[in-house]
């Protein structure tokens, strides 16, 4: 199984619907956090260029990025979104703290207990 990490910068204004595409999705859980930036066409008239967005972070298993990514450039489409960009990366390992154990290898079957 590969792991890989879906980073999208979006307009805050987008948020709420986009967490509704991304259940619909199955997807478990995400991360949002407030970031502040100016890309391709920044706002000149305003004082300070930067802009207010947000970053949403997820991990999914490689079978499920295309669906993922096509459901967030739908919802930000959708709403109208004219800026934002969205990256796919690979992760080579990804640990459940919880646990200690990796999230995207099969566990060890524990003493007495048999591997199906």
């Amino acid at each position: 199984m590969s792991i890989k990490r879906i980073t999208a910068i979006v307009p805050l204004e987008i948020v709420t619907p986009l967490e509704a595409h991304l259940r619909e999705c199955g997807v478990p859980g995400v991360t949002v956090e407030q970031v502040k930036g100016y890309g391709k066409h920044p706002n000149y008239f305003r004082r300070d260029l930067m802009k207010n967005n947000v970053r949403v972070v997820l991990y999914t298993e490689d079978d499920q990025v295309d669906r993922i990514v096509d459901a967030i450039t739908a919802c930000a489409r959708e709403c109208g979104a004219r800026a934002g960009i969205l990256a796919v990366e690979s992760i080579e390992r990804l640990v459940a703290l919880s646990s200690g154990s990796d999230v995207n290898r099969p566990s060890k079957p524990t003493e007495g207990e048999e591997h199906a």
